[in-house]
């Protein structure tokens, strides 16, 4: 979406498989993004203060390391620039365990380490994806330490016309899935 609205993008993920489909899609579209295989934790192939906007989708939940993450985010980032990220909303979150949605709520405070076994029909096999709980007030005393000031909050909703066309969403609106933050790099 931002390569289309004519940004430089780069593209980073531990993942060699995501990123050589990444790099595939990008042979077809010609967007002129640029990938790298790399651990969020480890930027070092990029110089402090080089990127306007850093995104983290879905994925710092993932990360065993997310304090150096969240750090090495803030040295590259330019000052008064942005880091926005996704996560699911660790006050509800639910995984998934063997085909089975379970809530997390019970357990609220305190780090934990979920091991979770995706095996659903619309997949072509099944897979195990580890994933880190973590209170709203870990992520915002790691983007704190870092200079990182949260700017914005928003506990997205499913729109009227997706639930509409996917019913099973209305369950969505008794509490949040996930959150959106944006922190701002402070000026030194």
């Amino acid at each position: 979406i931002l390569a289309r609205k004519g940004a430089k993008v780069t593209g980073a993920d531990f993942s060699t498989k995501l990123i050589e489909h990444a790099r595939t899609e990008e042979v077809k579209e010609k967007l002129g993004i640029d990938y790298h295989v790399m651990d969020a934790a480890d930027l070092s192939r990029f110089p402090s203060n080089h990127f306007d906007l850093v995104t983290c989708f879905m994925a710092l939940q993932d990360i065993k390391n997310y304090r150096r993450t969240v750090s090495e985010v803030a040295r590259v980032l330019k000052s008064k620039s942005r880091f926005v990220f996704s996560i699911p909303h660790p006050c509800f979150e639910m995984v998934v365990d063997k085909g089975n949605r379970i809530s997390t709520t019970t357990r609220y405070f305190g780090a934990a380490e979920d091991h979770i076994h995706w095996k659903m029909e619309r997949l072509l096999k099944p897979f195990e994806t580890t994933s880190f709980h973590r209170t709203l007030t870990d992520y915002f005393k790691v983007l704190y330490k870092n200079r990182l000031l949260v700017r914005r909050l928003v506990e997205p909703q499913p729109t009227k016309q997706g639930i509409q066309k996917h019913p099973p969403l209305i369950e969505v609106l008794l509490r949040p899935q996930s959150v959106v933050i944006e922190a701002v790099k402070e000026p030194i």
